[in-house]
């Protein structure tokens, strides 16, 4: 009775079983198998069966075989990437491939294409609505301007001066802490900058997955401390206020939303 086959070995496919090829050396028989394929049955009716590379590997603690997933072929295997993402030379590796900047993307006017992990977004970010005396203006696809506020208006004058929005693709589960976004200031020539600066995190932080850092007296940096597993998609808010001799000045607002991918690639 021949002994059952092991578990990486096909056998249930003609395709992946090759006739042995013999030899006889010394009145003895000897036969082997082409790369990729082991003997098995007995000695007398020997047949080469594939040996599965991607389930060998899969059970190994060593390196993957490929980065996605693995077709296991006779006598050899070879990798294959999701869609959206493009097989790279070395054969295991996937790369995304940037609809945007190859123009297949359907996005229509008025919006901006987003390349993201295995896909893109088409953006149209708006301004927030009129609110009492408070209005903004667009002045430039991701950026809102508030418009001048009456004197005596201390709400407007604490409304945001500025609201940017910004888009940031991310793999899943990226190794953190990694600074994802940073916020400065530039003062306008001839007039004095503001002396101090505080940044905070002002929403979708809810589950602590940002922290808001100085990184300098003039820039904050937005750090990714817990990793993130995709696919999902994310809105943070951080703003920057200025002082300038401890009375504050103006409040800028930057609306950042992550695009988490489904991939670790």
């Amino acid at each position: 009775v021949s002994p059952a086959p092991p578990a990486w070995s096909v056998t249930d496919d003609p395709a992946f079983s090759r006739q042995p090829r013999c030899a006889q050396i010394a009145r003895a028989q000897h036969c082997s198998c082409e790369p990729g394929f082991h003997m098995s049955g007995t000695a007398a009716n020997g047949l080469c069966q594939d040996l599965n590379e991607c389930e060998v590997y899969k059970r190994d603690e060593g390196p993957r075989l490929c980065a996605h997933a693995c077709v296991n072929l006779p006598g050899s295997y070879r990798c294959a990437c999701p869609d959206g993402y493009l097989l790279l030379g070395d054969g295991k590796s996937c790369e995304d491939i940037d609809e945007c900047a190859l123009s297949q993307d359907n996005c229509t006017r008025g919006t901006t294409c987003i390349n993201t992990g295995g896909g893109f977004q088409c953006v149209n970010p708006q301004c927030p609505p009129p609110a009492g005396n408070v209005t903004y203006v667009k002045t430039a696809p991701f950026q809102c301007e508030r418009n001048p506020c009456p004197m005596e208006s201390r709400s407007c004058h604490q409304a945001p001066k500025t609201i940017s929005f910004h888009y940031l693709p991310l793999p899943s589960k990226l190794l953190t802490p990694t600074p994802l976004f940073r916020m400065a200031t530039a003062a306008a020539p001839g007039r004095p900058g503001p002396d101090s600066l505080r940044f905070g995190i002002v929403g979708g932080n809810n589950r602590g997955h940002f922290v808001m850092q100085r990184s300098d007296r003039q820039t904050g940096e937005l750090i990714l401390v817990q990793s993130l597993q995709g696919p999902q998609t994310i809105q943070v808010d951080v703003d920057m206020s200025e002082y300038l001799d401890r009375v504050f000045q103006a409040k800028h607002v930057s609306k950042i939303t992550v695009f988490v991918s489904a991939y670790e690639f």
